[in-house]
């Protein structure tokens, strides 16, 4: 063996375990950027399947809701055909106050539909403005589940305890029908227009009936309920980053006549009514992570967003039970988000 081969031998003993070393590290490298692929492309694919169920559920929903409006011969069987919708600022589900007495600042306006009922005109109105307030027999239109078979439902202040679903005002009910009562601040009659207050109903709520509050609607005797219903975990205020502020006096007044406040709202308008509803804490039960009613709406760290009016409103719940309203912008279009946003 001459000095050349003898080189070229050493060089490759050397050179092996190198290059063996080096081959094993691309393989990895490529293997988890492999991987890292995957994950994402299964976390893509599993969003864009629940959105799909979303929506198809929810076309279920409506033809559903068509065949049940088709007359049949039954004596027993009345086609029932909404006399009106609400326009609100509360465009999903989360966010909307769940009683309208707790948010007394929030507006919305009741439109009657002529063309579903003749008997629809501004003289059905009249007499209505003498009346305070109101009942709004109105359907969950916004609820996905249309087979509900469940006994007992989970109150969402009720930490933990279940209770029969016809001893809750859940939205989902054997049949998705609801009463609300409602402050009423002015009629025009000529529009079939009914401004209101006060207010829990989701944006494009069909309206079923309207009837006047009396005074024995309220009762005489002691009212009973259990303490789950009465319990106080309201947060303990509300406080606005500058920036936030600016973006709301800046971007809230256009928007809110096309959500049922009236021509003249102005964006303390919209920081009042923003402010009742973010104070009783709209974050998901399962995201306040409480333990109880001492320790409700305990922060976590975590960014949530609320639609409002036209935008999205982010905020957080600090460790002494402060909202920080972080940021306003204008929302983007979204019918599948039917809880509050987290955000990412």
């Amino acid at each position: 063996m001459n000095t050349v081969q003898v080189q070229q031998a050493m060089q490759s003993s050397t050179s092996k375990p190198a290059l063996a070393a080096a081959a094993a590290l691309a393989v990895a490298a490529w293997y988890a950027a492999h991987l890292r692929k995957r994950l994402q492309r299964e976390q893509r694919l599993r969003s864009e399947e629940r959105k799909g169920r979303t929506r198809a559920e929810a076309a279920l929903r409506n033809l559903s809701k068509q065949r049940d409006r088709i007359p049949t011969q039954s004596l027993r069987t009345r086609q029932v055909t909404a006399i009106g919708h609400v326009e609100t600022p509360f465009v999903k589900r989360s966010g909307t106050p769940r009683q309208g007495m707790v948010a007394p600042s929030s507006r919305g306006v009741v439109k009657l539909d002529q063309s579903t009922h003749a008997c629809l005109s501004a003289a059905a109105l009249d007499g209505l403005e003498d009346y305070s307030h109101i009942w709004l027999l109105f359907e969950f239109h916004a609820n996905t589940d249309m087979h509900f078979k469940a006994s007992k439902v989970a109150p969402p202040r009720g930490y933990g305890a279940k209770v029969g679903w016809l001893a809750t005002r859940a939205p989902h009910r054997a049949v998705p029908v609801g009463l609300s009562l409602v402050k009423v601040d002015s009629i025009d009659a000529k529009k079939l227009e009914i401004r209101i207050s006060a207010l829990d109903l989701c944006h494009g709520t069909p309206i079923w009936d309207v009837k006047p509050y009396v005074p024995w609607d309220a009762p005489l005797d002691e009212v009973r309920y259990p303490t789950w219903v009465s319990r106080n975990d309201v947060l303990n205020g509300v406080r606005w980053e500058p920036s936030a502020l600016l973006a709301l006096q800046s971007l809230a007044p256009p928007l809110l006549c096309t959500h049922g406040f009236p021509q003249h709202a102005t964006a303390l308008d919209a920081k009042q009514a923003l402010e009742e509803v973010l104070v009783q804490d709209p974050r998901n039960k399962r995201r306040r992570h409480t333990r109880g009613p001492t320790g409700a709406g305990a922060g976590t760290g975590a960014s949530y967003k609320i639609p409002f009016a036209g935008l999205d409103v982010g905020f957080r719940v600090d460790e002494s039970r402060m909202v920080v309203v972080e940021a306003v912008a204008v929302g983007a279009e979204d019918t599948d988000l039917l809880r509050t946003a987290v955000v990412e």
